[in-house]
């Protein structure tokens, strides 16, 4: 049986209301409160993004066999982790 979902209604305009509910939703995925509705989605899918890239960069680091080509490879998922780390 599934989890109830109690939601506040908060806010002055539909648009407000709205956005509450989403937050409600989302919980932590979303950030903190004091950014735009718009925005948060916004980082929220670029830090999943960021996510998948990694995974993609550490497998093709474990199954490289040329240390050259290791070296480069690690350097972009240290960018992409600190990118990732940015957006937190």
């Amino acid at each position: 049986m599934p989890e109830s979902l109690n939601l506040r209604i908060d806010g002055l305009n539909m648009e407000t209301v709205c956005a509450n509910f989403i937050r409600q939703i989302a919980g932590e995925r979303l950030g903190c409160a004091n950014i735009g509705i718009e925005e948060a989605i916004h980082r929220d899918e670029r830090r999943q993004r960021l996510q998948k890239q990694i995974a993609t960069l550490e497998r093709k680091i474990r199954n490289e066999k040329l240390f050259n080509r290791q070296v480069e490879l690690n350097a972009e998922l240290k960018r992409l982790k600190r990118e990732l780390e940015g957006l937190q």
